[in-house]
């Protein structure tokens, strides 16, 4: 009987606390305690972190530092296959100053240079115009905001890095918007740029590291571009805020025109030089799209179509009250046309 009343005791004391409402908010602090202390610890150990130094809660609470961990944390796996990552990188110009890149990334196939946008709304866009636009939904007044071509703000950077790095490897250019945008019209020609929403970016690497040759770059030579460029990610504050003073001064309505020219006749020569030198991006995007459209077409929609038994795409909606929303349809379309909210 000692026993049993000792085992009644606890039992009563495990019911007491369970249903104590202070015990309950206590254990619901504990476990949210819990989970931020873990989210903190691994957020610490990832490249991002160590190279930018940007605490959890500074990283979480800026737009522009979010969307470049989320592109990283999209990629990290790549680590594994060798690959080497850069945030925040301040190239030097060789007329003075310098220019920034959001992300780097260095592989045995060459290296990615990303561009960080997080727009919400629908976004349109062509190659060759300077001026790209962001268009709010009409419940938010149907507002219509403009911001500089982010392909060609790209492209400078890349014009930088190549000179900075003294190599003719090949920089392919990607541009990465928010999964809150709708890419809604965005015109291209070049075959070495790739415009696309977050959720698609791992799928893009992934095809160009499959399409491109993998023997560009030896780990050598990934060591030692990453070393040279390392230096860059580590910039004083200073350096931070006069680049952020050419940049107004750059682009100030004065000096725009100029600006323009020049970089379409950066991007004439460059685009010669590829064409000449390589053929690593020629039918690339072409590739590109199939492959993404194959890979998350295995990845996220499983499911069969429950009136044919064919598999479930997902598509974008190209027009009516729905256009630009995405859901799932049936491969066998237009024979079935079964749909379903993604």
């Amino acid at each position: 009987m000692g026993l049993f009343n000792v085992l009644v005791t606890i039992f009563t004391w495990i019911v007491i606390l369970l249903f104590n409402p202070i015990s309950i908010v206590l254990l619901i602090v504990g476990i949210c305690i819990g989970i931020l202390a873990y989210r903190i610890s691994s957020y610490k150990k990832t490249t991002y972190y160590k190279i930018t130094h940007n605490s959890y809660f500074s990283m979480r609470n800026d737009l522009g530092k979010y969307g470049e961990y989320l592109i990283f944390k999209n990629l990290e796996m790549m680590e594994a296959e060798g690959a080497k990552f850069l945030f925040n990188a301040y190239i030097p110009k060789k007329n003075g100053g310098t220019t920034e890149i959001d992300i780097l990334m260095i592989c045995s196939s060459g290296i990615i240079a990303f561009e960080s946008k997080n727009y919400s709304g629908w976004i349109f866009g062509s190659e060759s115009n300077k001026n790209w636009y962001q268009t709010l939904p009409a419940g938010r007044k149907g507002r219509k905001e403009s911001f500089y071509n982010p392909i060609m703000q790209n492209r400078s950077h890349i014009k930088h890095l190549k000179a900075f790095i003294e190599s003719d490897v090949p920089i392919q250019s990607m541009i990465v918007f928010s999964d809150k945008c709708i890419l809604k019209s965005i015109d291209l020609t070049s075959r070495d740029v790739i415009v696309l929403n977050r959720y698609k970016v791992h799928y893009a690497v992934k095809s160009i590291c499959g399409y491109t040759p993998n023997n560009i770059l030896k780990d050598e030579d990934i060591e030692n571009i990453y070393n040279k460029l390392y230096p860059c990610t580590q910039v004083d504050e200073l350096t931070k805020i006069q680049h952020i003073n050419d940049i107004k001064n750059e682009f100030s309505f004065d000096s725009f025109e100029t600006y323009e020219a020049g970089d379409r006749k950066t991007a004439s020569v460059y685009s010669t030089k590829v064409e000449q030198n390589n053929t690593y991006f020629d039918d690339l995007s072409k590739n590109i799209s199939k492959n993404i459209s194959k890979d998350i077409s295995k990845n996220t929609a499983e499911d069969k179509c429950p009136i044919c038994g064919g598999r479930l795409l997902i598509k974008t909606a190209k027009k009516g009250a729905r256009a630009g929303n995405r859901f799932y349809g049936c491969e066998h379309y237009p024979k079935c046309k079964y749909t379903r909210n993604v």
